[in-house]
């Protein structure tokens, strides 16, 4: 169910926003987040650069951005943009939102989170940046908002929710929860062997929501942890597969369309579909991956600023 919160902001052609949606969680969405804060750094129009985490449950993934941001380890100049990076709420468990909001009792409604996010994207608009001498359509500040495990993965709960019932209290799924914002979507697929029904499923949610999917990111399977996937290029071939089985889908959608009244779609161009090869071994420091990897996320990078640019055209 939507929450009831209302949204105090409204979006501007300056300041691009995107939520960060996956297929399930340990797909790469803090990857992928991250690749994107260091392609928007490295850009000179940018004068803000911003990531938020609102549900956190175990470890931190703001870490991990601020570990892998290049111009954070000192490589950059006066002219770097300004990082700013939040988590909203956090627990110590690292399980499902709506599980260790239970079990740690600290229950966080969807009202709350709703205004606590309103409140940092309101902050991120009023930035007071000089932007006299930017050209009119530049994008003064990137935010990417990531949320937790997949599109239909529970948020927190709260007895302040509906369907509280005794101790069970109630929560929203993530796409419900973010629904009210109408921000544009990357979205984040399973490469893995299996992961072409979770990822269609997860996006046939968000549009039947009214989510518009700006771009689909696959980064290649992870070969350690599947028995049938054996090697790195076997891992590649999976994630090659899936990213290929989406663009047909998509096509085959989009061709029938006009024959199924109320059917919701993103068309999602070929360059918007992204596979990135597998990522090394962990824990192994991801600072070579990135930079191996650094045109895709610029490419991407413009590529986003383009579709911001469209939706106010």
């Amino acid at each position: 169910m939507a929450s009831k919160a209302l949204v105090h902001f409204a979006i501007h052609p300056r300041h691009r926003m995107h939520f960060i949606f996956g297929a399930n969680t340990d797909v790469g969405k803090s990857i992928v987040s991250t690749g994107l804060v260091r392609a928007a750094a490295a850009c000179e129009d940018n004068q803000l650069v911003s990531y938020i985490k609102p549900l956190q449950c175990g470890g931190s993934d703001e870490a991990f951005v601020l570990r892998h941001d290049r111009h954070n380890q000192g490589s950059s100049g006066s002219s770097a943009p300004k990082l700013n990076c939040r988590t909203l709420f956090s627990w110590n468990t690292p399980a499902s939102p709506h599980l260790a909001s239970r079990w740690e009792n600290l229950p966080i409604s969807n009202n709350e989170v709703i205004t606590a996010l309103g409140v940092s994207l309101g902050d991120i608009i009023d930035f007071n940046a000089s932007t006299e001498n930017q050209p009119p359509k530049s994008i003064t500040s990137t935010t990417i908002v990531e949320t937790a495990g997949g599109a239909l993965s529970p948020s927190s709960s709260s007895p302040l929710n509906d369907f509280t019932s005794g101790s069970h209290w109630g929560w929203s799924t993530q796409a419900d929860l973010y629904s009210s914002f109408n921000l544009p979507v990357v979205f984040v697929g399973d490469a893995k062997l299996g992961g072409i029904s979770v990822t269609l499923s997860s996006l046939e949610a968000l549009w039947n929501r009214g989510y518009k999917v700006d771009a689909v990111v696959f980064i290649g399977g992870e070969n350690n942890r599947n028995e049938e996937c054996n090697s790195v290029s076997d891992a590649t071939r999976f994630g090659e597969g899936n990213a290929e089985a989406l663009r047909e889908y998509v096509m085959m959608q989009s061709s029938n369309q006009e024959k199924v009244p109320g059917k919701r779609i993103s068309n999602i161009a070929d360059e918007a579909i992204v596979l990135l090869p597998p990522l090394p071994a962990m824990p192994v420091p991801l600072d070579e991956w990135y930079e191996n990897n650094s045109d895709s996320f610029l490419n991407l990078h413009h590529l986003l600023n383009e579709k911001w640019h469209a939706y106010f055209s």
